[in-house]
């Protein structure tokens, strides 16, 4: 097979049929052009997305990437951060090294056209691999941490009986509701809601820290990554106090049954984060059909510790994320990611 390719960049618009022909041939998961508009839909202010191709010599697109801005706050400025996705190459194609060169061409790309924008990506591991040739840098590991609220199905092998998983189970949650009580405040209120507090934005930014990189949660960010979503539908949870909301977080409970997975995790203070979740915990506790609560982070996330004191289970990290930017600044940020970064 002939393997005389080159590259080349487009926009979104009028690629839509050939991103989703290129995606869905490669990809096990299928999606839809609702989907791709969803997600390289930009926020006012932002770059248009970058849609890097490979090329035979035919004209045949055999590969795929692409860089959407989305805003952060990047040592304590609103910034317009390249988010890497919708990586994919031929699977006929792979173990050539054509991936590496489709990936280095965006970099240069980005570098010379966007050189005060830094770079994201949550890449596979063979994309991490071929970025890290390309001068990429890995900056952390993001690591899944677990409550378990019923815990009948993890303790029926050990058991052998189901009606003594289940008392054993019962036995657990008492337990857990005895530990979450102890830090839930007696000064807070949670209020669940199916949209964002609208004040939370302005909280976030009034929190953005030189040295540090957190995603915006401004209204039209939070509107669009959740209440807009074209598959899920997302809740929140806010605590406040004084009627001041003092933490959030957006969490979902129906793509896999039996799991409350929390999304975004934001805090203006580790007391705070720790009244948020014992009071989010404490509803969990209720529910009947909930087995566990999932809530992924980065290595360095100021709340671990805070989700430790509750009972939650660090689990081994199960994806990195990769920065770079021309200047090589982006790999000294403290980053500070969630489930919410993962455009999907």
């Amino acid at each position: 097979m002939n393997d005389e390719v080159s590259c080349a960049v487009s926009g979104f618009a009028g690629m839509e049929q050939e991103i989703l022909r290129l995606r869905n041939t490669n990809r096990d998961n299928s999606e839809t052009a609702a989907y791709l508009k969803w997600r390289y839909q930009s926020v006012p202010g932002a770059p248009p997305p970058c849609v890097y191709w490979l090329l035979t010599a035919e004209g045949e697109r055999i590969g795929m990437a692409a860089a959407i801005f989305r805003p952060y706050w990047v040592g304590g400025v609103l910034t317009q951060v390249a988010v890497i996705g919708d990586i994919s190459l031929d699977v006929r194609r792979r173990g050539r090294g054509l991936g590496q060169q489709l990936l280095r061409f965006m970099t240069q790309h980005l570098d010379e056209n966007f050189p005060a924008h830094v770079a994201l990506v949550i890449p596979t591991e063979s994309a991490r691999r071929a970025l890290e040739h390309c001068g990429w840098s890995t900056a952390g590991g993001l690591a899944p941490w677990v409550c378990v609220v019923d815990a009948a199905d993890y303790l029926q092998p050990f058991t052998r009986s189901a009606l003594l998983a289940r008392a054993l189970a019962r036995a657990v949650r008492a337990g857990s509701r005895a530990l979450i009580t102890r830090h839930v405040p007696r000064d807070g209120t949670l209020q669940v809601s199916d949209l964002p507090d609208a004040t939370i934005g302005e909280r976030v930014r009034a929190q953005a820290a030189a040295g540090a990189a957190t995603r915006d949660l401004a209204a039209q960010v939070l509107g669009w990554r959740y209440t807009r979503h074209p598959h899920t539908a997302f809740r929140f949870a806010t605590l406040s106090r004084a009627g001041i909301a003092r933490a959030f977080l957006a969490f979902e409970e129906s793509t896999h049954p039996g799991t409350c997975v929390v999304y975004d995790l934001w805090a203006t203070s580790a007391v705070d984060a720790r009244a948020l979740m014992a009071l989010f915990m404490r509803r969990a506790l209720t529910a009947a059909q909930l087995k566990s609560v999932r809530v992924l982070l980065d290595e360095r996330h100021p709340w671990r510790a805070e989700l430790r004191r509750l009972g939650f289970i660090a689990r081994p990290v199960e994806a990195v994320f990769q920065v770079h930017s021309r200047d090589g600044g982006a790999a000294q940020l403290g980053w500070q990611l969630s489930q919410g970064d993962k455009d999907t």
